[in-house]
């Protein structure tokens, strides 16, 4: 048995902070990788990380590279316009790619818990191949679980994360406190939070943001992605008036916060 393994390097890196406040340690979360993908006595045959690498910290590709992971550097953004889902097509592609011209490979482990994989999980199967989803249970789609030859919940491997410490964290506040555009949309939050509806909707204050700065499209939800990494807003899903079938996601600041204090000035 021959196993590859795709990981959707920003997926995985999302869930950890949104979930557990955490980053990953890298040594053991490829540690981790490695194990069970020769679990069985399979030979790995490669390990491939795909995510716009450009907003990690320097130096981090070549980390990679010496923990034996080959990372796939995905362009997510121009100056124009936020490139959504060309991680996903990336990947996509080069895991059909290595079904089709190494048919040798009997197993292709995942890990991610992005719904948009069962367009390919449904061509791997009708190959053959077997499949295995590694990534964190709150986060995977019920479809991957469902359909994996095998799943693997990343909960039971807590050594794989680590506290963000507080001199990361500090740094990442100074970057938003003199981000002038973190400026624009923590003030623009607290406006439509002093209104009248129940909650402010992200897409809302999105489309706010983007209807007066039209140009600034990946300014906007770089910033944005950045003020919800670093808690300064709250993300919660609640009912949608407009489509009750379908929630949508409400935020609000976080007043306690030291970004939200400082651009508010608030003690």
């Amino acid at each position: 048995m021959y196993t590859c393994v795709f990981v959707d390097w920003e997926n995985i890196e999302k869930a950890a902070k949104k979930d557990y406040g955490a980053v990953l340690n890298f040594d053991e979360f490829v540690k981790v990788i490695r194990i069970k993908a020769i679990r069985n006595k399979s030979l790995l045959v490669g390990v491939y990380a795909y995510g716009d690498f450009d907003k990690g910290i320097a130096g981090f590709m070549s980390a990679l590279v010496n923990l034996g992971v080959e990372p796939k550097h995905v362009i997510t953004k121009t100056a124009q316009e936020y490139l959504k889902g060309s991680t996903d097509i990336e990947m996509s592609l080069d895991i059909l790619d290595t079904m089709y011209n190494y048919p040798h490979i009997t197993d292709f482990m995942f890990i991610s818990g992005d719904s948009d994989l069962r367009y390919i999980i449904k061509r791997l199967k009708m190959h053959g191949k077997k499949i295995i989803i590694m990534a964190f249970r709150a986060n995977t789609a019920r479809y991957l679980i469902e359909n994996a030859d095998e799943y693997i919940c990343l909960e039971e491997f807590p050594q794989i994360l680590r506290k963000v410490t507080a001199s990361e964290r500090e740094q990442a506040e100074k970057a938003l406190i003199s981000n002038d555009f973190a400026h624009i949309i923590v003030k623009k939050l607290n406006e439509l939070e002093k209104g009248d509806k129940e909650f402010v909707g992200l897409n809302l204050l999105r489309k706010k943001l983007l209807d007066h700065y039209p140009g600034k499209t990946t300014l906007v939800n770089e910033t944005l992605t950045s003020l919800i990494d670093n808690n300064v807003f709250k993300i919660t899903q609640v009912a949608n008036p407009n489509d009750p079938e379908n929630p949508t996601k409400a935020c609000c600041l976080d007043k306690n916060n030291p970004v939200v204090k400082h651009i508010l000035k608030v003690k």
